[in-house]
């Protein structure tokens, strides 16, 4: 398997949800007692609404063949795949929603990775956007803006930029984007979870 495609894989969009929802629990200085006494049950719901359901969907949807890969290398064939991953975000943010109510930073965080699932559905409609560009750029995002907030996160983003950009190059040499699909689908999962996180 080619070094490009292990990248791909290994920072496949359908993480990083739960990457940067990780990452912020360890940089946030306080995240409340209610939160460390149910990371159990978050994680779990995390793992279920943002990886396991999805891929299960997305599963069923190549035996109906309404899709033909996990890839999803036609763009047209997302729009669906994408609904129905956010839809199951939405379910999974409602369960935690009581035990995350009191940090506002996850809160927010987890919003906008709603937010950006639904602006990737729109856009595959006419434009093939890079799905793991707007998960990398989402993670820098977040970790951006707590360090604004916060401060001390510095390595990390320098750390998740150059994750970011090998990501990028891998998924230009895999010939699946081209290099305003790769920018643009940084941008935005870079505006959106920043923008939310310091503004909302």
């Amino acid at each position: 398997m080619r070094f490009s495609k292990i990248i791909s894989v290994i920072l496949h969009p359908i993480f990083m949800p739960t990457i940067a929802f990780s990452l912020s629990i360890k940089s946030l200085p306080s995240i409340g007692f209610s939160i460390i006494n149910n990371l159990g049950f978050i994680y779990l719901v995390l793992l279920l609404s943002t990886i396991i359901m999805p891929l299960m969907s997305i599963f069923f949807l190549i035996q109906k063949k309404l899709v033909t890969s996990l890839e999803m290398n036609n763009y047209k064939e997302r729009f669906v795949p994408l609904i129905i991953t956010a839809i199951w975000m939405c379910y999974g943010y409602y369960k935690v929603y009581e035990i995350i109510v009191f940090s506002t930073v996850l809160k927010i965080e987890f919003l906008c990775a709603i937010i950006i699932i639904f602006i990737a559905a729109f856009i595959s409609k006419f434009w093939k956007i890079s799905l793991h560009m707007l998960g990398a750029g989402g993670v820098v995002g977040v970790l951006f803006s707590i360090n604004i907030l916060y401060g001390g996160l510095l390595q990390a983003i320098i750390i998740s930029l150059l994750l970011a950009g090998i990501l990028g190059t891998a998924r230009i040499n895999e010939k699946a984007h081209n290099h305003k699909q790769v920018y643009a689908g940084f941008l935005i999962g870079f505006l959106v979870e920043s923008a939310g996180v310091l503004f909302f």
